[in-house]
């Protein structure tokens, strides 16, 4: 077990160091000093682990260097329009990382790629600039990452230039539970209610409104979007994205909370030697999915449209045309077939099959039934209706 070698504060130190930029990012300490504590405590990351999990907060901390200076000298930037944005809501392991690349395989959509994700922000300022550094850096860090937790491409794969959700992005606000992703943060998740999250959206725009500025996406192209935390997040993201269509996916939790539990220990290999809290890690997914019930009651029935999870896996090209519809998207043949190509060549078990069960996490299925009645309930009926 290793503690992060610096600080906050010297990491904020180091970041200005690196990049040159001498702009004032201390307001976000609190958050970057709380994250790193719990990382400490909470995470007890190996020696390796420390060193990369720092890896990490520098890179981002570098980032919103980057991006402040840029934004600085291009006040235009915050012109960008992102224009009817479509986000694909789903609770994790509910097929929306499917859904994703099916839609992004269309050319009819922006889409981020992991490396635009992992490093968003010109090294120069200048946006002549080659990105092969940025995508050079992304490259070494998922070889790294893979060579650490093989088994994780079985449930996720993390590839340099492929679509990724913009879980990398929201890291950027530092106020956001994806950084429980690669380590327990036990104190960290208790805080977040203290500040609320919606910082972490606030910053998806910006980088979009950036990513968009640089050339690296077409202003004429929506934004197809992702995460599995938007769920029971829905009102503040449309806080920020109102004009935003919502694809919500879905998928029994009696297959995704044990799949969801072995991805995290996956995520967590390379960091640090301690596992997910299956316990925890079910109240939080019960709070969120009620959240979502919830706020869905409000909603008027053609707000979003719901996906299931075997449709989209056994007829896709149903599910695609009704995706389509509700995004109010024209749909051509050339699209729909590099689509159905996709999905032709990229198998449910491409790389190994995601191996878990909920009793290995010392669940059962009759305690995750009475955990998730409602939702369950709601779960079979929308599959019924899509028979």
């Amino acid at each position: 077990m290793a503690d992060l070698p610096l600080t906050a504060v010297q990491m904020l130190q180091a970041a200005r160091a690196e990049t040159g930029i001498d702009i004032d990012d201390s307001a976000v300490l609190p958050a970057l000093s709380k994250l790193v504590e719990s990382y400490n405590v909470d995470g007890q990351p190996h020696e390796e682990g420390a060193l990369m999990l720092q890896e990490r907060l520098l890179r981002v901390l570098k980032n919103r260097l980057r991006m402040a200076r840029d934004f600085q000298a291009h006040p235009e930037i915050e012109e960008q329009k992102i224009d009817r944005p479509i986000f694909i809501c789903g609770m994790a392991r509910t097929g929306s990382t499917k859904t994703q690349k099916l839609l992004a395989a269309s050319g009819d959509f922006n889409y981020l790629t992991y490396w635009k994700a992992l490093n968003p922000s010109l090294i120069s300022g200048d946006r002549s600039e080659s990105p092969q550094a940025r995508i050079d850096d992304a490259d070494q860090y998922t070889r790294w990452f893979d060579a650490r937790s093989p088994l994780t491409k079985c449930g996720h794969s993390f590839e340099t230039h492929e679509p990724e959700e913009e879980s990398n992005i929201l890291e950027h606000s530092l106020i956001t539970p994806v950084w429980y992703g690669w380590a327990p943060l036990d104190s960290y998740l208790a805080w977040l209610p203290e500040v609320g999250v919606k910082a972490q959206f606030d910053m998806l725009l910006k980088a979009l409104k950036y990513l968009q500025w640089q050339g690296l996406a077409d202003p004429g192209k929506r934004w197809i979007l992702k995460s599995p935390l938007y769920s029971g997040l829905e009102h503040l993201l449309l806080d920020i994205f109102p004009d935003a269509c919502l694809l919500m996916t879905h998928r029994t939790p009696l297959d995704t909370v044990g799949s969801g539990l072995r991805l995290l220990e996956c995520f967590y290999q390379p960091f640090t030697e301690r596992l997910p809290d299956p316990v925890a890690y079910v109240e939080g997914l019960k709070k969120s999915t009620q959240a979502h019930l919830d706020w869905r009651a409000t909603q008027a029935a053609d707000r979003f449209l719901d996906v299931p999870f075997l449709p989209l896996v056994r007829a896709p090209e149903r599910t695609l045309r009704q995706m389509y519809q509700c995004a109010g998207e024209p749909l051509s043949d050339a699209s729909l077939g590099r689509m159905l190509d996709w999905d032709k060549h990229n198998s449910q078990n491409k790389y190994g099959k995601h191996v878990y069960s909920l009793q290995q996490f010392g669940l059962s299925e009759a305690g995750i039934g009475r955990d998730f009645a409602e939702y369950i309930a709601f779960n079979d009926a929308l599959e019924e209706r899509w028979r």
